[in-house]
């Protein structure tokens, strides 16, 4: 960060500031640095701020939630690809600070909130959108993440080449984890579309009420508590393209009002007569086999043609494990870059083990293992013992209930709570059957009871060494 007290001067901030949050404070340690600030309360008046003013950062307290945390590094990324979007963290745990960057985020500053590490970061961030524009990318620039040489991977990227030049609506196929968010945003981003918004939502998050909402939006009065007009998803991509994370969730009153919008073009918000024009792509995604889906009558068969015009399977990372080392590298290179560190790289004991694994949780559950590792690592490479969440074959010591042998069972000691009991039950259920709704019918409860208990059980893990380094 420059020495001058005044090195903010000329770039203007939005600070989004949570009920109790730290917005004046923020405020006030970027206007010592000469930074001018825009202080907003909500959502929508972000989003119009972003619309409006030309900035330079924004700064998003992680306790609004996915979606509006994704609208948000949308509408920022649009009006100026550079804009450093920093989440404020609430709990510091890794996977907090992994949520952020999978959202979008350009980093993450995990609580108390500390003002010499608040500006320190900013100013590395700003310094890096000043450095004279780079080439433009590459043929396979856009597919960053999708590495590999295996026969399958390669199939998927030839896919992705033919398909990405055109207007059209694509099904993305895969286990959870596998990558198809990844795969949605490449095809954004080589189509021509690219120069508008990409905006993801996850279906299997919301209820239906709260699903549409986001999607069409609303009309002031529609309900209580609705004071102004909301423009939803929809009208943020416009232009663009929309992705819609596991469709296969999505209600089935839902699925009839998303129909009309694909087969016209247009909607209603909630709460509205008038009709609302759009021209946009919709990708989605989903891990669910959508032939059961159709014969138990739980997703509608027209809309599944409608989603279908070029479908794209993902397979999982078991059935390609030659191309595990090459996205361990992937995965170590963008951790040294977003965070200023120096991994080298792997032990080979550590990559025997991770080969021997069979990932459930796919790409996802490498990429997190990997950052955690390289987060405990104690020196330049990342050893066996970083992998302390992981069964991984002389990798960790069995978790309290847990059967060392793997036989599948659990015990707990008299006396141990029940609370204790069922997150361990849950978790062992989620490695054993690594898509949720899978899991979920396993365990006998909702889809979104078992979501909201894993958000519990993610804000109160205790924070491990260095977090704010995430």
């Amino acid at each position: 960060m420059p020495k001058s007290r005044s090195w903010g001067s000329g770039y203007r901030c939005l600070v989004l500031r949570s009920a109790g949050g730290a917005g004046p404070p923020l405020s006030r340690h970027l206007s010592s640095v000469g930074f001018t600030t825009v202080v907003v309360s909500s959502e929508a008046e972000a989003l119009a701020a972003l619309g409006r003013e030309t900035l330079a950062a924004a700064l998003i307290p992680q306790s609004f939630g996915p979606v509006a945390i994704t609208s948000l590094v949308a509408r920022a990324g649009h009006q100026r690809p550079e804009v450093p979007v920093i989440v404020l963290g609430t709990s510091g745990t890794v996977q907090e600070a992994v949520d952020a960057m999978q959202q979008g985020a350009a980093d993450y500053l995990a609580p108390p909130l500390d003002a010499e590490t608040l500006l320190a970061r900013l100013g590395r961030l700003l310094e890096r959108a000043a450095r004279p524009e780079e080439p433009p990318p590459g043929p396979s620039a856009a597919l960053a993440g999708l590495v590999g040489t295996s026969a399958s991977i390669r199939g998927v990227l030839a896919t992705i080449d033919k398909i990405a030049r055109y207007k059209t609506n694509v099904l993305i196929l895969g286990e959870s984890g596998t990558g198809k968010e990844l795969i949605a945003r490449a095809l954004h981003s080589r189509g021509p579309r690219r120069q508008q918004l990409f905006v993801p939502i996850n279906c299997a998050t919301l209820g239906r009420e709260l699903l549409e909402n986001e999607l069409f939006g609303h009309e002031r009065g529609a309900f209580t508590g609705a004071a102004e007009r909301k423009k939803g998803l929809f009208e943020l991509a416009d232009g663009g393209t929309l992705f819609l994370d596991e469709i296969g969730e999505m209600d089935p009153a839902t699925q009839a009002k998303l129909l009309r919008v694909l087969e016209r073009n247009e909607f209603r918000r909630v709460g509205g007569t008038g009709k609302v024009k759009v021209d946009l792509s919709v990708l989605a995604a989903t891990n669910r086999k959508i032939d059961d889906a159709i014969r138990t009558g739980t997703f509608r068969e027209d809309l599944y043609y409608r989603l279908k015009v070029v479908t794209l399977v993902v397979p999982p990372l078991r059935e390609r494990k030659e191309d595990i080392p090459a996205l361990i590298d992937s995965f170590i290179a963008d951790f040294n870059r977003r965070n200023g560190q120096k991994i080298l790289g792997i032990s080979p004991t550590a990559l025997r083990a991770i080969m021997d694994y069979d990932w459930p949780g796919n790409v996802r559950e490498l990429k997190n293992a990997v950052e955690s590792a390289s987060i405990l690592a104690s020196g330049d490479t990342i050893g066996l013992d970083g992998f302390t969440d992981l069964p991984l074959r002389g990798g960790r010591t069995p978790r309290p209930g847990e059967d060392a042998a793997g036989s599948g069972e659990l015990s707990f000691p008299v006396g141990c709570s029940l609370a204790t009991a069922e997150r361990e039950l849950i978790l062992a259920t989620l490695r054993r059957h690594p898509g949720k709704r899978e899991a979920a019918r396993v365990l006998g409860i909702g889809l979104r009871t078992l979501y909201t208990k894993l958000s519990g059980y993610r804000a109160r893990r205790p924070p491990r060494p260095n977090a704010d380094s995430a």
